[in-house]
């Protein structure tokens, strides 16, 4: 590089670039990593795989003539390494927990605000030093701050960013940012004023695409603002698919649903209930006015490079309005459907049944076992250019290129059998319907179904058996349903065990044989409560789900057509090798992927 060339280059870009560790090609790309993490040049460089944090390191410290320092894992424990680049010669520092034990007291002096702004840690010292744990070394307003405050000489060592992130979190347990911003000065902050333009304008019909990374604007409502980003940017790295946030009369609780189950988390202050509320629904395009009834809205936002969808509804209660958001990460939908759980001979029968140009197809499961990601995975599947594909849902929670999808407004008379009656004048090859909730619905589905159009639908029942049953009470015709229904689906979800803290354990026989498993079965069981960072000591991560298809074959229709009852279509079913939802459940639970405890609803035999 030039000399003219490096005066605007910041210095660790420059020592990457000269030890051929960042290829000159890419300083461009550095230009526009810089936007995206202005506080911190090395964070933006990591997060973005254009430079490792041990190079990071090791460059300041040959560069400015100091130690570095690196962490290694021996078994149990965390051991603190340093280099001395201009002699070469290392040296053992202790453990990371007896490093932190030691600085705590030094650091808490100095304060959590200065030690997290600037990414610093005192490290150790004597009666006139203390030597510094730095991500930037060459960060001399930093260590000047430091000197200032300590009344004392600063010697700074270069550090890792993920190991100086353990060092703070040792010191100050780990960061909670909602309570940092609210007891900052403005605590009292009541209103939340509405924005113009891009930030909530309800009149724009373009839609604005919220960044969680954009930097905040300093003012009075930035508090709020600040807060309501870190709910959100929270609920997404743990992986919630719901934000709860509950008044009551002297407090506020925020949950997060996390792989099906509920959580507090750190919520805001009471003061600050009203004004998160009111720049959520401003976000939403919702009424911030209207607190007497129920509201629903959308916010679109990006998380990084992945965009995320938020459905958002208000109910008043008691205390205020209660708020739920629901996550819907556009990402979550897979390419296939082995990804969601199905079998390879699940995923050809579903496909297969989705390729027919005429008939109904039906998802089955309660509330929350993932129909809506089933329909959309399939849907995704089969979308080409030579299929008209529309959708009426209640609401629209993904949004697909090539889909024409419709959403509910029952209060306009846009109702499910309104849309439908609509459908057939669009000229459509295949119609997915949100769900089958009254006769006229369904009558409507079969008689598109019979008139050459594919349909796709959800019910709630038990089992996919059920479905039958179900459409006869709504007036449909078992001769019709016959030769009409391609496929019955059902799901559930279960979480999975973590792979990383899940123990083995033997199985009583009476139990195994309660259950219909094989005597001296092995099992796994999750381990809650232990100090396993993949699962935070929760012993369980993420959801699968059990599946049963059944395609609908001749003996089927043929039972269906006569009105026989469920228990001898299931026999049926089983007799062609249909893998019903307790065969799942086992399946599962031989694999090690999911506990007992998850799946004894689904396969308890009675004796």
């Amino acid at each position: 590089m030039s000399d003219t060339a490096t005066r605007d280059v910041p210095l660790i870009v420059r020592l990457l670039v000269e030890s051929l560790v960042l290829p000159e090609e890419k300083l461009e790309e550095v230009a526009k990593v810089r936007q995206s993490r202005p506080e911190s040049l090395e964070a933006a460089l990591i997060a973005n795989e254009l430079a490792g944090e041990l190079d990071i390191a090791r460059l300041y410290a040959t560069f400015l003539k100091i130690t570095w320092v690196e962490k290694l894992q021996r078994d149990t424990e965390t051991m603190l390494v340093e280099h001395d680049p201009t002699t070469g010669m290392t040296g053992k520092l202790g453990t990371l927990a007896d490093v932190v034990a030691g600085s705590r007291d030094t650091a808490t002096r100095l304060s959590e605000t200065v030690c997290r702004r600037h990414r610093v840690v005192p490290f150790r010292e004597s009666s006139s030093q203390v030597e510094l744990a730095c991500v930037n070394p060459a960060d001399f307003a930093a260590i000047e701050e430091v000197r200032m405050r300590l009344g004392r000489v600063v010697r700074p060592l270069a550090v890792p960013y993920g190991l100086l992130d353990d060092m703070l979190d040792g010191v100050f347990g780990a960061r909670d940012e909602v309570r940092e911003i609210a007891s900052e000065e403005g605590r009292g902050v009541s209103t939340a004023k509405k924005t113009s333009g891009a930030d909530g304008d309800g009149e724009d019909e373009m839609e604005f695409v919220l960044d969680l990374q954009r930097p905040i604007p300093a003012g009075k409502d930035s508090q709020v603002v600040r807060i309501v980003n870190i709910l959100l940017q929270r609920a997404i790295e743990e992986g919630a698919s719901d934000i709860h946030i509950e008044p009551y009369e002297d407090t506020v609780r925020v949950r997060y649903r996390v792989d099906g189950k509920l959580h507090e988390t750190t919520s805001p202050p009471r003061s600050l209930f009203v004004p998160t509320v009111s720049r959520l629904k401003i976000l939403a395009k919702m009424d911030i006015a209207e607190k007497r009834i129920p509201q629903d809205g959308a916010i679109a936002l990006k998380s990084g490079e992945k965009r995320v969808d938020l459905r958002v509804s208000t109910v008043p209660t008691v205390f205020g309005e209660k708020m739920v958001i629901r996550i819907l990460a556009k990402g979550g939908i897979p390419d296939k459907l082995q990804a969601l759980g199905f079998t390879d001979k699940q995923s050809e029968d579903f496909l297969r049944a989705a390729h027919s140009p005429h008939g109904l197809m039906f998802v089955t499961g309660p509330t929350g076992s993932g129909k809506s990601t089933t329909l959309y995975c399939c849907l995704n599947l089969i979308n080409k250019p030579e299929e008209n594909i529309l959708t009426v849902e209640d609401p629209v929670e993904y949004k697909f290129y090539g889909l024409n999808q419709v959403h509910v407004r029952s209060q306009v008379g846009l109702t499910f059998a309104a849309a439908l009656r609509s459908f057939l004048r669009q000229d459509p090859d295949k119609i997915m319907v949100g769900e089958v909730r009254d006769q006229e619905t369904a009558q409507i589905c079969m008689r598109a179904a019979l008139t050459g159009h594919l349909v796709l639908s959800t019910l709630h029942t038990n089992n996919s058996l059920q479905v039958i049953n179900r459409l006869v009470d709504m007036g449909i015709e078992p001769f019709l349903l016959g030769p009409t229904i391609r496929l019955l689906e059902a799901q559930r979800l279960v979480r999975k065990l973590c792979p990383d803290c899940k123990e083995k354990y033997d199985l009583p026989d009476e139990v195994g044989v309660r259950y219909g498993l094989p005597k001296k079965t092995k099992l796994f069981r999750a381990t809650a409560g232990g100090a396993c960072t993949t699962c935070r000591g929760k012993g369980v991560r993420g959801r699968v789900g059990l599946y049963e298809v059944i395609p609908i074959f001749e003996v089927l229709r043929n039972l269906i057509c006569a009105k026989a009852p469920v228990s001898e279509l299931e026999k049926a079913a089983r007799a062609e090798g249909v893998q019903f939802l307790d065969d799942a459940a086992r399946r599962r639970l031989l694999e090690g992927v999911t506990g007992l405890e998850e799946v004894e609803e689904f396969i308890r035999i009675e004796t």
